[in-house]
């Protein structure tokens, strides 16, 4: 049986993923209004409830911090593998 998969949601995260990546080198502290302008494709930067910053769309699963940083471990682990 096929996974329910949407992947146009997995391909905007991953898009938005690579945005930060290239762009952003740490999540900012706060959020005025909690909710910023669209940054990248309709992804923005959000305070959520609990008052984490959260990078999000509203539609796929947000990105945090965390996502962030254990990304570029992999990212540089991998290229540090194809040196």
């Amino acid at each position: 049986m096929t996974p329910n998969i949407n992947y146009k949601y997995s391909v905007s995260r991953e898009d938005a993923m690579e945005y930060l990546l290239q762009n952003v080198e740490q999540f900012p502290k706060e959020v005025p209004g909690k909710i910023s302008i669209s940054i990248f494709q309709g992804w923005r930067w959000v305070e959520s409830l609990e008052g984490e910053i959260i990078f999000a769309d509203c539609i796929s699963p947000c990105i945090t911090a965390n996502d962030l940083q254990e990304r570029r471990e992999q990212t540089e682990e991998l290229w540090g593998c194809l040196k």
